[in-house]
């Protein structure tokens, strides 16, 4: 990505901010960043201090899901209440049971060890949202946009059916797979104002954001990267949207994001770590403008445009993507790269170059392989393990 430009000549001259690349000749993982080759320690998966916040998440009783407080984190265990049992309510949604129950009543109840059973971890749910179209912010941390070379963050539609803590993805033969880990965020209700925003209870969880670079690459805005076109196709469509088990409800949003970190590891190695707190745009922020631009903002997505919502609201079927810190696979190209993109004649010319681009990168398998395993990992949001497959009849 790159800063904003009128020419299409310096369009392509940047385009090496965009693009994935290769690392130096003979190396076959992506480079640390700057803050990556800092010492910081491994998220451990804990909980968070119930002062702080409350920790809920769900399971399945026979045909009724069940939404649990959780009271601690034991490796394969939870030890949780049954919020559900106690208020005979049983639904898909945890919002609609955690409103039954203030932070007072929450807390009390927390302190009855008689109501506390154990759970598999193996068998507790995604706390995603029901609906398909979400918010997604773009190069929101500071290291994640150096690395990429655009300084601002900017938002895009994300169009993906929430998965669960344990997933598969597709890696398509023709495709460059690349991982993102973020803190999400959906709320109790519908928000049609940030006043509605600041009333509302906030459920924070860890999801990943996988895309096709090869997608990105041959649909984005060369002039106005900052449009956000090229990110809802690259980024939308099945087991693109795995979400953690534990739906953490804070105190004081703005001041427990600060505490919270994120981490990616492929194959038991570390690329990306970063603190929540390091957000250009915060929470509050992507709220106010995707109501401010609800009626008027379009993107592309499959040769049409989309709004961001259907209307001026952020349904309670919605979550807010806040964004990656640096250690993606995507990285800047070599100058002969960007040679043949400056010298192609046409859209014809400059889509031939990409695609000769995208084979040459196919070819170092340095994105996401199949037989690769993606754990996201957070101190306080859990964790999420994704196994990467084949297409059905072939991949790589």
């Amino acid at each position: 990505m790159f800063r904003k430009r009128t020419a299409f000549p310096a369009a392509c001259a940047v385009l090496a901010a965009l693009l994935a690349s290769a690392p130096v000749q003979g190396q076959t993982t992506a480079n640390p960043g700057p803050s990556q080759a800092r010492v910081a320690a491994k998220p451990a998966p804990g909980l968070a201090p119930m002062d702080k916040a409350h920790t809920f998440s769900q399971v399945l009783h026979g045909d009724k899901t069940s939404t649990l407080l959780v009271t601690a984190l034991n490796g394969d265990t939870v030890s949780a209440i049954d919020l559900s049992e106690i208020s005979e309510l049983y639904s898909a949604d945890a919002f609609d049971v955690i409103g039954r129950f203030d932070a007072a009543a929450l807390t009390g109840l927390a302190r009855r060890p008689q109501r506390v059973r154990t759970y598999a971890v193996a068998g507790l749910l995604g706390v995603g949202p029901r609906g398909v179209a979400h918010i997604a912010a773009g190069t929101n941390y500071p290291a994640h946009g150096a690395e990429v070379g655009h300084e601002d963050a900017f938002l895009f539609p994300k169009i993906s059916a929430a998965t669960g803590p344990r997933s598969t993805i597709v890696a398509d033969a023709d495709g460059l797979l690349d991982y993102e880990v973020e803190v999400c965020a959906r709320f109790d209700r519908e928000l049609r104002s940030v006043a509605d925003f600041d009333a509302a209870r906030k459920g924070l969880f860890l999801c990943g954001d996988f895309s096709d670079r090869a997608t990105l690459v041959k649909k984005i805005n060369l002039r106005d990267v900052g449009s956000g076109d090229g990110f809802p196709d690259a980024k939308s469509g099945p087991d693109r949207f795995p979400a953690g088990a534990l739906l953490v409800v804070p105190r004081d949003w703005k001041s427990f994001l600060v505490e919270v970190d994120i981490a990616t590891y492929v194959n038991g190695e570390r690329r990306q770590y970063a603190r929540a707190g390091d957000m250009l745009k915060d929470l509050r922020s992507i709220v106010g403008e995707t109501l401010d631009g609800a009626r008027t903002r379009t993107w592309l997505f499959k040769d049409g445009r989309i709004p961001m919502v259907g209307r001026a609201a952020i349904d309670t079927g919605s979550a807010v993507l806040t964004g990656t810190g640096e250690g993606v696979v995507f990285k800047k190209p070599g100058a002969a790269v960007m040679k043949s993109v400056m010298q192609a004649k046409g859209r014809p010319g400059q889509l031939a170059a990409l695609d000769r681009y995208v084979k040459d990168e196919i070819k170092k398998r340095i994105y996401l392989q199949t037989g690769d395993r993606v754990v996201y990992g957070s101190n306080y949001l859990g964790t999420i393990e994704t196994d990467v497959v084949a297409a059905a009849g072939g991949g790589r």
